[in-house]
């Protein structure tokens, strides 16, 4: 008994051998085309992982940026060719013409990537998907979408079809939101199907999000006041740029013409400029402020001091300087109440060489703000004219300069901050900067300029269309003729208008910019002014609790 079941386990165990032998040879000698055709079909590859580009949000979390998913229909023309008898169903269902897609699969027949549709619907994608169409595949990308469209265009920026950030904060930040594709390692057979996972050989970095000073409710409200005032005035761009004297932050900044970053082919470069920050003015009498910060400087006047215009003109360099009228003998505060060029003309005549440039320079004109945004212009201080009496007077009524309005921004910021430099941003942050603010002018000195400034908000001042009902504002107005065939054109101007509000607790500062306003009114006081009024009385709801509105019932 016991021998046989040995004869059995040994028989037993010789077919078992005796299979195992002829499936190697079977394999060896009958299946080896197969195996090797088979074998040559699978490939080791590596793909990339797609990530999501970081959302860009306005100081409320309301998306400004955001990645949709998309699909992306592309071959293999080096290794799969799509058969001919299919093109005409291809093409019909990728929305594009037979000759076309024949051509473009002609030319690539050499390459090994190719894509026939990118970033299209699902629809499109669906109904090649139904074809069955031999090597045609499909690969998700994201595609970037603006929910607020032109309102935040100049500020936002765009991406291009490959994700990258081309203008804007898209292009400023395009490291920080793009973030890092990762890759894997996989088997995929002929048809690109994926047989195995082998290895993440690079996990993804997920793109980061963005939070923006900009809030979204007031930036619609600028957007449709600017836009309003280019139909109203026939006017070439209108540009406002809106602070928070507490921290520097810009609440909106908006421009028209804009551009519209979803419509790819809406890419007019004269419209996709933002002029707020990219565009530079000569400023006129908006600088005037600062000359009488200059002057208060030198201790030689106060606002007090009086100034006689008589008899509303005068030669400088044998270049004449007038007033509308004849003034007569007006005080500092006065002479910027009035606007008046012979006024601020003498005092620019009694100050020295590069008193009111210093000043100018220390407020931070003819350099970048550095607010975050990119290719900001730095505008310009000609110095070189100021050895002239010329040069100096025209520069104290804000010729012989050029600011954006950004620049201008950041300048009244100063005064509404006590006369520390306060930096401007567009990028939200939520902890408190260590480095205390630099003192840049005396406290009281900068008092009395924003005292003398609420003169100029008041019946008898240049803008009383600025004023808004249950606050103080100080302001100052600026009608700049501009410059055709290198002469002051009197037909051509920019009209200015920048506030502060409330005066005796600042909260808000505002620049409005319309370039060459048509018709009677196209004056600093009657075009831009009431621009500021309408876009402030907003912008206070978000920095001033309802219960404090009204506290002093000034309406100057």
């Amino acid at each position: 008994m016991i021998f046989n079941r040995h004869r059995i386990v040994i028989l037993g165990i010789s077919i078992v051998f005796g299979l195992m032998l002829m499936r190697m040879l079977s394999l060896t000698y009958f299946d080896r085309e197969f195996l090797q055709e088979r074998g040559s079909t699978i490939a080791e590859r590596t793909i990339s992982i797609p990530v999501n580009r970081g959302i860009i949000y306005d100081r409320n979390r309301q998306p400004l940026a955001i990645s949709i998913p998309t699909y992306s229909i592309w071959t293999d023309p080096g290794f799969d060719s799509i058969d001919p008898q299919d093109i005409p169903n291809l093409a019909a269902a990728l929305q594009i013409s037979h000759r076309s897609l024949e051509n473009t699969l002609l030319a690539a027949q050499d390459t090994r990537f190719l894509y026939l549709k990118r970033r299209t619907t699902q629809e499109v994608a669906d109904a090649v998907e139904q074809l069955q169409i031999k090597g045609v595949r499909f690969k998700t990308e994201y595609r970037r979408y603006y929910p607020a469209a032109e309102v935040t265009s100049h500020v936002v920026g765009f991406t291009n079809i490959d994700g990258d950030g081309i203008e804007g904060l898209e292009a400023a930040e395009n490291q920080a939101l793009r973030g890092r594709p990762g890759k894997r390692r996989v088997l995929r057979d002929r048809e690109g199907r994926e047989l195995r996972d082998l290895e993440l050989s690079e996990p993804p970095v997920f793109g980061q999000d963005i939070t923006l000073t900009l809030d979204l409710g007031l930036q619609y409200l600028t957007y449709r006041t600017v836009r309003e005032a280019v139909f109203q005035y026939k006017a070439v761009s209108a540009s406002a740029v809106v602070l928070s004297v507490a921290s520097g932050e810009i609440l909106a900044m908006a421009n028209f013409p804009t551009f519209n970053p979803n419509d790819l082919t809406d890419r007019d470069p004269l419209r996709m400029r933002n002029r707020a920050i990219k565009d530079v003015y000569e400023p006129g009498s908006t600088i005037k402020p600062f000359s009488a910060l200059a002057a208060l400087e030198s201790r030689h006047f106060r606002a007090s001091s009086v100034i006689n215009t008589s008899p509303g003109h005068l030669y400088v360099d044998q270049k004449l300087v007038e007033d509308p009228r004849d003034y007569g003998t007006l005080t500092l505060e006065k002479v910027l109440v009035k606007s008046s060029q012979v006024g601020i003309a003498k005092v620019a005549l009694t100050l020295g060489e590069t008193e009111i440039s210093d000043v100018l320079l220390r407020a931070g004109f003819a350099k970048r703000p550095h607010s975050g945004l990119p290719h900001e212009a730095a505008g310009s201080l000609r110095q070189e004219e100021l050895k002239r009496d010329i040069g100096r007077v025209t520069l104290a009524f804000g010729y012989g300069l050029s600011v954006s309005p950004l620049q201008l921004a950041s300048a009244y910021l100063i005064l509404a901050s006590g006369g520390q430099k306060t930096p401007v941003t567009i990028l939200r942050n939520d902890v408190e900067p260590q480095e205390p603010r630099k003192q840049i002018f005396f406290p009281a000195d900068v008092q009395e300029i924003l005292n003398i400034l609420r003169g100029v908000v008041s019946p008898i001042g240049t803008a009383p269309g600025a004023s808004v009902e249950g606050f103080a504002v100080a302001g100052k107005t600026g009608t700049v003729r501009k410059i055709t065939n290198g002469q002051y054109d009197d037909t051509r101007h920019i009209a200015w208008f920048v506030g502060i509000v409330p005066v005796d607790e600042p909260q808000i500062v505002a620049v409005i910019v319309v370039n060459e306003p048509k018709g009677e009114v196209f004056s600093g006081g009657g075009v831009a002014a009431p621009i500021f009024s309408r876009i402030v009385k907003h912008a206070l709801q978000l920095v001033v609790p309802h219960t404090e509105r009204g506290w002093n019932g000034d309406t100057s």
